[in-house]
């Protein structure tokens, strides 16, 4: 499984280069001819941007094995359209982290996040831009030109805090997020834990720019599994009393999300990223095998083969994703009905490593015998000269 294959590769960046001091070169961000590409054109001749970030390691430096976990200097790289970028020292000195899911490209620029024991930081191409008291996790970001809004999370689990450039413009001590921030930036889903004499309720809400709305729920709910807006209405995920499969709730009714026959039902969310309503359940199949299916707009777009499901969906122009078979962890590349197989040598992992550019699709992939990562647009390869893998591939639209 994918998940098998990030713990294995689940390396840890240090302080000193191997055999060696830390040379001055890590001492600053470095940028390169990268930063100069940016989206552009008009009518059918508009091109986006496309955006690799990876961590590379040291030349000749085994980083799956990692045989000097926690000492090996690396660096956070960017590409733009496959030209070096940027190059950000990672460690806990530079208060950049070598977990993927703490960057995030936003409009061209790199920002980071970071936790020190009593600070959360938060930096844009490597350089500071504005900390706060506090240990968060954030869920999501939004970037304007009214500053950078971003959605956090206790690390120790408790309460969400919800801020623009720092200041903390709401919490709840007892909240936790519903998915992401949406398109705007001022909006986002959360519950919180009510506990009564014998057993916890959770009430569902939704923040808009200030104001917070409480979620109607049907009497016979059970189970919220998401909540999200879309076109400026409340739409919710549901298991029902009496009701096998889940329902799809919103101001034009009720629908049933239907799995095969003699399946089991276990979970189901709405996926972020479109103008559409797109959901993703997973289910048991009737010989036990875990597997995904897709609606858009309540609508069934896919059913993954028997014992794979779909991870790191991308839901612009149809579906894309990687299928991920359960038994064996095996991945082929899926492409709005087509599936792939991976060139040998490579696997794919990261945060979000697949993205939908010009109509092209791009995936990136990491070696697993020592060579250097490569992306996958519909069928042709491009290397990358690090030594290390892609954490993500992400889409800067004109």
């Amino acid at each position: 499984m994918w998940i098998a294959v990030m713990l294995l590769v689940a390396v840890s960046c240090g302080l000193k280069e191997i055999g060696g001091q830390v040379p001055d070169v890590y001492d600053d961000v470095w940028q390169g001819p990268g930063t100069d590409i940016k989206p552009g054109g008009e009518g059918q001749m508009k091109r986006s941007v496309w955006y690799v970030t990876g961590f590379d390691y040291p030349v000749g430096y085994d980083w799956m094995s990692d045989p000097e976990a926690g000492s090996v200097r690396c660096s956070l790289v960017v590409y733009a359209n496959a030209v070096p970028m940027l190059k950000v020292p990672v460690g806990r000195e530079y208060q950049i982290s070598d977990d993927p899911d703490m960057h995030r490209m936003i409009g061209g620029d790199l920002y980071t996040d970071y936790s020190t024991d009593s600070l959360t930081v938060i930096k844009k191409n490597g350089r500071h831009l504005f900390s706060y008291p506090g240990r968060e996790m954030i869920v999501s970001m939004h970037v304007d030109s009214t500053g950078v809004y971003t959605l956090g999370q206790a690390r120790n689990g408790s309460g969400l805090t919800y801020r623009r450039d720092g200041e903390l413009l709401y919490s709840h001590v007892w909240g936790h997020v519903l998915g992401q921030l949406t398109s705007s930036g001022r909006s986002f889903a959360f519950a919180e834990n009510v506990y009564g004499m014998d057993k916890r309720i959770e009430r569902y809400y939704f923040y808009d720019d200030g104001e917070i709305m409480q979620v109607g729920v049907r009497d016979d709910v059970t189970r919220i599994w998401d909540v999200c807006q879309c076109d400026g209405k409340i739409h919710y995920l549901a298991s029902l009393t009496g009701i096998d499969y889940p329902v799809h709730v919103s101001d034009e009714g009720m629908r049933v999300l239907e799995f095969p026959s003699k399946s089991t039902f276990r979970s189901c969310a709405f996926l972020r990223g479109s103008d559409d309503v797109v959901i993703e359940g997973v289910y048991l199949n009737f010989a036990g095998m875990m597997t995904t299916r897709l609606w858009r707009n309540g609508v069934l777009e896919l059913t993954c083969p028997a014992g794979m499901t779909l991870w790191a969906p991308c839901i612009e122009q149809g579906v894309s994703g990687i299928l991920v078979e359960q038994a064996t962890g095996g991945q082929k590349i899926y492409r709005s009905g087509e599936i792939y197989s991976l060139p040998a040598g490579y696997t794919v992992m990261g945060a979000a490593p697949l993205a939908m550019v010009n109509g092209i699709l791009h995936v990136g992939m990491t070696s697993v015998d020592g060579g250097s990562p490569a992306v996958w647009q519909d069928g042709e390869i491009k290397g990358l000269g690090f030594n290390g893998y892609i954490a993500s591939i992400s889409v800067w639209n004109p």
